[in-house]
């Protein structure tokens, strides 16, 4: 059960309730809730913790850590995007409307750390799961409408499908 609920906090990148990660992993809620001593000791153990607040849950760097995180915040803003960011921007400007889920399903990886890098960055934002292209995005891009980006029509149709391929 502890490697199910490290693996399903960091998969979703943002808090999740005890009542969703016990649904998930088909267990009950007192199970997940038993299982948090475990849960925060193996993270304590490599650098990370279990925050846990208003009934959710997720999974944080340590205080002792935080040399090393502003250091990766600073190439990550300062430096190009990486290529996982730039497939994110993409889909999120293809998809007009974007989840997470729907992000990391078309890209077979998850997505998290683009996405929350996109919106530090101001190239996207965030509306609960809904990921949208900014305006300084489209600047960059020197759009005025996502239209104007190459075979938009195509692209969009073609990824919108696969989505809607999926929900089937």
């Amino acid at each position: 059960m502890l490697q199910k609920i490290i693996t399903i906090l960091f998969l979703s990148g943002d808090p999740l309730s005890v009542k969703i990660l016990a649904s998930i992993i088909g267990v009950k809620e007192d199970e997940i809730e038993k299982s948090l001593e475990d849960v925060s000791k193996a993270l304590d153990s490599i650098g990370l913790s279990l925050l846990h607040t208003n009934n959710e849950l997720s999974i944080v760097t340590q205080s002792s850590q935080a040399q090393l995180v502003e250091a990766f915040w600073t190439e990550e803003l300062q430096g190009e995007l990486t290529p996982a960011a730039l497939q994110v921007l993409t889909l999120v400007a293809y998809l007009g409307e974007a989840t997470r889920e729907n992000i990391s399903y078309i890209r077979g990886v998850q997505s998290s750390q683009s996405i929350r890098t996109l919106t530090v960055r101001g190239l996207i934002s965030r509306s609960g799961e809904k990921c949208v292209l900014t305006a300084d995005a489209m600047k960059h891009l020197g759009i005025t409408k996502v239209e104007e980006l190459p075979d938009y029509d195509s692209i969009s149709s073609s990824l919108k499908e696969k989505l809607t391929t999926r929900s089937l």
